[in-house]
């Protein structure tokens, strides 16, 4: 593990051929994000998996990150440092270092920040550069969006169809054969153990209870506040409804405000930031996702690898990850009232939760599958990295973003 980059000299590398497909690739993954959630889960895992498959991974994460101390053990060569803005001279210069001193064949980003330093750095040292979209978020049509997602990537990874769908609507400039979509997935064998009935004690929710999971950040994006109302609607029906709350986040507080305001102290719970996310799922009855926008939706996976139904909202992937009225229910966002109508549907049949439950294990083993996920991505990394690798020189690579090095040269200077 390096501690720390150099990067007041940069050696550009002569041209070249670099990865043709098959052989063994030097990946470069940029991470600036300070916390951990759904994007730090899978970088981590397909990290591990290509380097299981014989490729030679480094990630490049913000030092002092929540990721920079959870693989900081990882046999990834782990790189902290410091992330200034989106052109700063010195995380360009560190990164292009990096890059021709790792030999790296192909760099991965997922934001915009990543995508300009990691873009600049990948062209100064002559390699492709994939970026990752994670947000069903229109993209805005700015010059530097249309230089660097338009010219500077390679390729672009889209999440979900809902995702590249946003893309190509507010970005037509964006050619579609550029985006390619990759699904997440999960290992579905730490989903596979029987509950151990701990969830249930620690929170003192009988076994006559209904006990409703929720996991994800504590913020608007996730829906909590339209949760809660339909919480209130749910108990004036059921008494006998719990809900526990996995995940940290600005709402907290508010949260915390509401059940106390409302009485719902005894029947919902703030568990905080939770390591044991497959034992948590499997300890609850259904898990409900009412989400006002997603990226992905991990947590819906998730909850379907440990066999259970899902009361969600009809947004971003999460039809596509969940079949209505067959691994779960999906309901329109913002809407407490329906949203409490479909927990009351699943509270009242166990045995439809049962069913939809088995549903959305079969449809996590065929579709949404750690191997298939890694497998997607390294084709793509591997079709990017047999590019020729030129640093101003000839080749496919230098020719098909020579325009994108020109203006942004232009643009710098």
């Amino acid at each position: 593990m390096l501690n720390s980059v150099s990067f007041w000299t940069v050696h550009f590398i002569p041209p070249g051929t670099a990865t043709t497909a098959g052989d063994p690739m030097n990946v470069l993954f940029l991470n600036s994000c300070r916390t951990w959630g759904g994007g730090e889960v899978s970088l981590t895992q397909i990290a591990d998996s290509l380097m299981s498959r014989g490729h030679s991974v480094t990630v490049a994460c913000r030092r002092g990150s929540a990721l920079h101390h959870r693989m900081n053990d990882s046999a990834v060569n782990l790189v902290p440092m410091r992330f200034g803005g989106d052109f700063d001279p010195f995380t360009i210069l560190a990164l292009a270092r990096l890059i021709v001193g790792r030999k790296i064949d192909v760099v991965c980003v997922h934001t915009e920040k990543e995508l300009r330093v990691g873009g600049v750095a990948s062209l100064l040292a002559g390699v492709p550069v994939i970026v990752s979209r994670e947000v069903d978020f229109p993209l805005k049509d700015t010059f530097l969006n249309r230089l660097f997602y338009g010219r500077v990537a390679s390729v672009v990874i889209a999440n979900s169809f809902a995702t590249k769908n946003t893309l190509l609507i507010s970005a037509p400039w964006l050619a579609g054969e550029k985006i390619h979509v990759v699904w997440k997935g999960v290992d579905v064998r730490r989903f596979r153990l029987p509950a151990s009935g701990r969830l249930r004690e620690e929170f003192h929710v009988g076994e006559e209870d209904s006990l409703i999971g929720f996991v994800g950040r504590l913020d608007e994006q996730k829906g909590l506040m339209t949760l809660l109302e339909a919480m209130a609607l749910l108990v004036e029906r059921h008494r006998n409804a719990k809900l526990v709350l996995a995940g940290e986040g600005n709402l907290r507080a508010a949260v915390q405000g509401f059940l106390r305001s409302r009485d719902l102290d005894r029947h919902a719970y703030l568990a905080g930031f939770r390591e044991d996310i497959p034992e948590f799922l499997r300890g609850i009855d259904f898990l409900v996702m009412p989400s006002n926008w997603e990226g992905f939706g991990y947590a819906a996976v998730e909850a379907m690898a440990a066999g259970k139904a899902i009361v969600a909202s009809h947004v971003s992937s999460l039809p596509e990850i969940i079949d209505d009225r067959r691994t779960g229910l999906l309901v329109p966002p913002r809407s407490p009232e329906m949203l409490a109508d479909a927990m009351v549907t699943l509270v009242d049949n166990p045995q439809l939760r049962t069913s939809m439950g088995k549903a959305g294990a079969r449809k996590v083993e065929n579709v949404f599958t750690l191997s298939t996920m890694v497998a997607n991505v390294e084709t793509l990394l591997l079709e990017a990295a047999s590019l020729p690798r030129t640093a101003g020189g000839g080749g496919n690579f230098a020719r098909s973003h020579s325009a994108g090095w020109r203006l942004l040269s232009h643009w710098l200077l």
